[in-house]
């Protein structure tokens, strides 16, 4: 008999999904990501820009031409993100704001697919723990 080794299985993990007690401060997030970017409107080319968006497992959370930037809100936001602990606040940005690939944002944290997403959960968590 040879001795095979096993591969390690890769774990999904769907950044998008987001747990409902979440989700308000999912989308105050978002709102404060379009502030951060300088637009309200999603960076779509223009020829795609009135195609509608593609179903998600969220579909109650997608964006809609008619939400409106609330810079107020967003100020908030960026103060109480600002006031995270390093590793949730790099994870929450990289998320909302800056969304690179998983993989390398993982290799900058310094953590597993899994870990980069718990620290985004535990990081809404810590801002509606803090009744932002």
């Amino acid at each position: 008999m040879s001795a095979v080794a096993e591969r390690p299985r890769r774990v999904q993990v769907d950044f998008h999904a987001v747990e409902p007690h979440q989700r308000h401060m999912d989308r105050r997030l978002a709102n404060w990501a379009r502030w951060c970017n300088g637009t309200s409107a999603p960076m779509t080319s223009p020829m795609f820009r009135m195609t509608p968006p593609p179903p998600r497992v969220r579909a109650d959370m997608a964006y809609q031409i008619s939400d409106v930037l609330d810079t107020a809100d967003a100020t908030k936001m960026a103060k109480a993100v600002a006031a995270l602990p390093q590793s949730n606040r790099t994870a929450i940005n990289w998320h909302y704001v800056k969304p690179v690939s998983p993989k390398r944002a993982c290799q900058a944290l310094g953590a597993t697919m899994e870990g980069l997403a718990k620290l985004v959960r535990d990081g809404r968590q810590m801002l509606i723990n803090r009744d932002i």
